[in-house]
């Protein structure tokens, strides 16, 4: 498939990133001991529909069922220390940039496991569009 690329603020998208990994980090941590041993934080990206998607999925504690979607508000947050900023800031930028979010189980609960997967969906724009390359991150 022919790369998709996208027009992004690099520092911007890079701190949502940055606190969805953060998230998967501490949703391992807060596992007992003996559960974290070969946990796991994968990113993967596809070009869907002209789209940029990008999976986060990590083997943590996973996502509350109830009222999952109030995790995206400012303060809202199920942690001890947590600000419930992260995904706030991360469904701010993110909608800045044309996309959306969503906060999904990992495919491995279906499984018995538990995990979240958190999808980022994101405008592409057709190779070939005329546009300084510095402004541009490329996805295969």
């Amino acid at each position: 498939e022919a790369p998709v690329l996208g027009k992004f603020d690099a520092r911007l998208i890079s701190q949502a990133f940055t606190n969805i990994v953060k998230n998967g980090t501490e949703a391992i941590a807060a596992l007992p001991a003996e559960e974290r041993a070969g946990a796991t934080i994968t990113v993967s990206a596809r070009n869907e529909g002209g789209d940029i998607v990008v999976d986060v999925v990590d083997t943590g504690i996973g996502l509350p069922s109830e009222n999952r979607h109030r995790l995206l508000e400012p303060y809202m947050t199920t942690r001890e220390k947590g600000t419930g900023l992260g995904l706030a800031i991360v469904k701010k930028i993110i909608e800045e940039h044309g996309g959306r979010i969503e906060l999904l189980d990992s495919p491995e609960v279906q499984r018995g496991g538990h995990g979240a997967l958190i999808r980022i969906t994101l405008p592409g724009l057709p190779v070939g569009t005329v546009a300084p390359v510095a402004e541009f991150e490329g996805v295969k």
